[in-house]
C-alpha cells in the first residue's frame, strides 16, 4: 500500500494511507464540508446564511485543534437575540442540527466592529464524532506577504462555498460552489453599506441570498512552460494551490440580511464583497478567545488540574481523549467569560 500526501491546500499537508476518492477533485472534501447553514430555531427551518469552521492548532499539542464557527456579523446579529440552529451533516449522510442553547455568544472585532463584518463563536458539541465535517486551517489564510509571494491578484479563480436558498437539500445539507475571479484588490477601504469604509476585495462572482458568511478560496495561477511543435517555449497557465482568501460579505449596494428579496438579488451588480482573511484572523485572535484557549491549555497541563485528572482517568481506562472532550472543556471555560457589552 502506497501512502499519499495531498498538497492542494496551501500551507497544509494531509497524509493518507491510501489515495482518497477526492484526490483529483477541484475542491477537496474538506473545503466543501467546512460549511453549515444558519437559521432561526423555529418549527419550520428556513436557512438565511452560511457559516464555516476554522481550526487553530493547540500550541502544546499540534495534533489537537480548537474549532471556531465564523460567519458575517450581520448574520450573527440577525439570530443572536433568539435560539438559532446550524445545519450540518452526520457521518451517516443525514442532516444534523446544532442548536445554539442559552450560553452561546458571538465575538466581533475587538477594536473596529463598525468596519469589520465578521463574527466568531466556539464550535462545541458532545457529539462531534458524529459529524461529517471539515475545517479551514489558519495555515491556509492569506496574509499580505503570502499574497505577494504567491502572486495572487486580479483574474485568479475563486470558489465561494455556501448556501443555495432555493435548494439546500431534503435529506442532506447540500452546499453550492459559485466560481468567479478576483476583480479588484484595492489598496484603500471601499464604501460598503452599513460597514464602509471597509477593507475588502471585490470579486466577479455574483452573490445570492444565503451566501453571506461563506468561505472564499482562491487558486494561485502557475506557469507550466510548454513547448510547441517547433520547439518554442510558451507560457501554459494553470491552477496551483488553494488558499483561503476571505469571507463573502455580500453583493454590491444591496441590503444584506435574512429578508433579502428576489427583486434585490436581481438588481445587484454582479460584484461580490470579500472580507480579507487577515481581518477574520483579528477576530479569531480576539483577546478573550486567546485567553480562553490559553486557559484550556493551562488546565490541561497543570498539576492536579480537574480537567487533566478527568482526562487522565479516562485514558487509564484505554478510552482516548477525543476532540469532543477538548471542545467540551473549552465551552465550559467560555461560560466564565463576562457577557458582551
Amino acid at each position: 500500500m502506497t501512502s499519499v500526501v495531498d498538497v492542494r491546500l496551501a500551507g497544509v499537508e494531509t497524509h493518507y494511507l491510501s489515495q482518497p476518492k477526492d484526490i483529483n477533485m477541484r475542491l477537496p472534501r474538506g473545503i466543501t464540508g467546512c460549511v453549515g447553514f444558519l437559521a432561526h430555531d423555529e418549527p419550520v427551518i428556513k436557512y438565511g446564511g452560511t457559516a464555516f469552521l476554522v481550526g487553530i492548532k493547540q500550541d502544546n499539542d499540534p495534533d489537537r485543534t480548537f474549532l471556531h464557527l465564523v460567519t458575517a456579523a450581520h448574520n450573527a446579529e440577525a439570530i443572536e437575540d433568539g435560539p438559532w440552529v446550524l445545519g450540518m451533516n452526520g457521518r451517516d449522510g443525514g442532516k444534523i442540527l446544532v442548536r445554539s442553547g442559552d450560553d452561546m455568544r458571538w465575538w466581533y472585532h475587538p477594536t473596529d466592529k463598525k468596519h469589520v463584518d465578521v463574527a466568531v463563536t466556539i464550535f462545541s458539541t458532545p457529539k462531534l464524532k458524529d459529524y461529517d465535517l471539515g475545517w479551514v486551517p489558519v495555515e491556509m489564510f492569506l496574509s499580505d506577504e503570502r499574497i505577494a509571494q504567491s502572486n495572487i491578484g486580479i483574474g485568479d479563480e475563486i470558489s465561494i462555498v455556501g448556501l443555495f436558498t432555493r435548494f439546500s437539500g431534503k435529506y442532506t445539507h447540500e452546499a453550492i460552489a459559485r466560481i468567479g475571479n478576483i476583480a479588484m484588490m484595492p489598496k484603500e477601504p471601499v464604501p460598503v453599506k452599513d460597514y464602509g469604509p471597509m477593507e475588502a476585495y471585490l470579486a466577479e462572482g455574483r452573490s445570492i441570498g444565503g451566501l453571506s458568511g461563506s468561505p472564499v478560496f482562491v487558486r494561485e495561477t502557475v506557469n507550466n512552460a510548454a513547448v510547441d511543435a517547433k520547439g518554442n517555449r510558451y507560457p501554459c497557465l494553470g491552477h496551483g494551490k488553494i488558499h483561503f482568501l476571505g469571507m463573502m460579505q455580500g453583493h454590491w449596494d444591496v441590503p444584506l440580511d435574512f429578508k433579502t428579496t428576489e427583486q434585490e438579488e436581481a438588481v445587484n451588480m454582479g460584484i461580490s464583497i470579500v472580507v480579507p482573511a487577515k481581518k477574520i484572523l483579528e477576530v479569531l485572535f480576539h483577546p478573550e478567545l486567546i485567553e480562553m484557549r490559553k486557559k484550556f491549555e493551562d488546565d490541561l497541563t497543570a498539576e492536579n488540574a480537574p480537567v487533566q485528572d478527568s482526562l487522565l482517568k479516562r485514558k487509564a481506562k484505554t478510552e482516548p481523549i477525543t476532540r469532543a472532550d477538548f471542545e467540551d472543556v473549552l465551552k465550559k471555560v467560555s461560560r466564565k467569560i463576562a457577557p458582551k457589552n
